[in-house]
């Protein structure tokens, strides 16, 4: 996941097994917000989104290396609680908070929050009650299914190789994405495949790639099944149809 405050862009590639893709429009509600999302089949709540005020919520999984809890996995139903009842960074940031607290999550995960104002934020949680939410300060963030706030630094020295490539090959392609060719640089960035390596670490685009759970706690075969761009000054949520690297993109938008 990645995100940028001068663009206003939030992105993410979804690397799972095969499974249902759903993206949808879910209309406003009694003092709620209207938000367009996306979800996996399997999956309660929303993956990601963004809501008619401008605030966007990604999130992903996080390795742990606490031990398994029998709680379910409840950070789609966190996403879609701050989407339907926040405007702000702030405000969905201690939705998260509080939703968590009473509500811990059996699956590890990190949350990235933006609003159309260009407040960022990023919550981590484990299993177990840790968590840990931060406003952000710098111009961009981006995760690669690391826990950073969470991890002792013992633990960051025992980061698997295929999330330290990916979060070098996003941080290369972030920073330097700017101006009217943002959306192309985007796409382009979220379909890299590194060269000359057929095991794939490191590559933000998978096809067949044999997760040792570095990408999620499912331990077989995963592809990149799609890409999300949210282009929150638009109010778009911007998907592509199977890999990023097939080059087919569509868009959902409130006005259709």
């Amino acid at each position: 996941m990645m995100m940028k405050r001068d663009l206003l862009v939030a992105a993410k590639t979804v690397d799972t097994p095969k499974t249902l893709l759903t993206f949808a429009y879910k209309p406003t509600g009694v003092n709620r917000y209207g938000f367009l999302y996306f979800k996996m089949g399997w999956q309660k709540g929303v993956n990601s989104g963004i809501n008619e005020s401008g605030l966007a919520v990604l999130s992903s999984y996080a390795g742990t290396k606490l031990p398994k809890s029998e709680n379910q996995d409840t950070r789609g139903l966190a996403n879609e609680l701050a989407l339907s009842r926040c405007r702000t960074v702030q405000e969905g940031l201690h939705t998260l908070e509080t939703f968590f607290t009473e509500q811990p999550s059996g699956v590890g995960g990190t949350h990235f929050l933006m609003d159309a104002e260009g407040g960022m934020a990023v919550f981590e949680h484990e299993p177990h009650l840790s968590t840990k939410g931060q406003l952000i300060q710098s111009d961009y963030m981006i995760r690669a299914n690391e826990s950073l706030l969470l991890q002792d630094e013992e633990m960051r020295l025992i980061e698997w190789e295929d999330r330290r490539l990916r979060y070098t090959q996003a941080e290369m392609g972030i920073k330097e994405m700017s101006g009217a060719t943002w959306l192309e640089e985007m796409k382009k960035l979220l379909s890299t495949h590194l060269p000359n390596d057929q095991q794939q670490i490191g590559s933000l685009c998978i096809h067949d790639f044999e997760n040792k759970g570095s990408r999620s706690k499912d331990l077989s075969v995963h592809s990149t099944e799609t890409a999300l761009i949210i282009d929150i000054k638009n109010r778009r949520l911007i998907y592509s149809d199977g890999p990023p690297c097939h080059n087919q993109w569509a868009a959902l938008t409130f006005n259709h």
